[in-house]
């Protein structure tokens, strides 16, 4: 009976140490939670918190999609709004090495609904260590919309180019 539950055990011990995790995406579903802060120093600020849901094609490509929310304000014919709305986006990233630090390129492509609408592109840069992600990109965000008020009417798109700062943490997707 001891062999039996030294074996049972020895067994159990090799297998968790095989499935160990990697400390570069794999194959499969991945998920991320983020929060992000993006401004122009100006007229637009906002403060978002989000997650990001696919699939990790190989070590180095991801495709997916996400929600996120978004709490600011904005400054539009010297009034001052703050809003909150929500963004709903594909995104594709490129993860560049298989190490426990390694750079990534990052695209999201969506649209913004709520006290401000139209759509939105984040193109970012970043580095991954193990699950922690650090980027900066550009947020950017059109306002077809501001509280309903339509600014379509005027031959001028108002949109906003915002620094982003974005720190995030990876689930799934590290299993070898």
């Amino acid at each position: 009976m001891r062999k039996l539950l030294l074996a049972v055990f020895l067994f159990t011990t090799a297998s968790a140490i095989a499935q160990e995790k990697s400390d570069f995406p794999t194959k499969g579903y991945r998920g991320s939670g983020y929060f992000d802060y993006a401004g122009n120093g100006d007229d637009f600020e906002t403060y978002n918190i989000g997650t990001t849901h696919g699939y990790q094609i190989n070590s180095k490509w991801f495709v997916g999609g996400g929600m996120r929310l978004n709490f600011g304000s904005l400054l539009y014919k010297n009034e001052d709004y703050s809003f909150v709305s929500a963004t709903e986006y594909a995104a594709v990233r490129f993860d560049m090495l298989e190490k426990p630090i390694s750079p990534y390129l990052n695209l999201r492509l969506g649209v913004t609904v709520g006290d401000i609408e139209g759509w939105y592109a984040a193109p970012e840069a970043g580095v991954r260590f193990r699950h922690f992600n650090l980027g900066i990109g550009v947020d950017c965000q059109n306002h077809a919309a501001v509280y309903g008020i339509d600014i379509k009417q005027s031959d001028e798109n108002e949109h906003s180019e915002l620094l982003m700062i974005r720190l995030a943490y990876d689930f799934g997707g590290r299993k070898k």
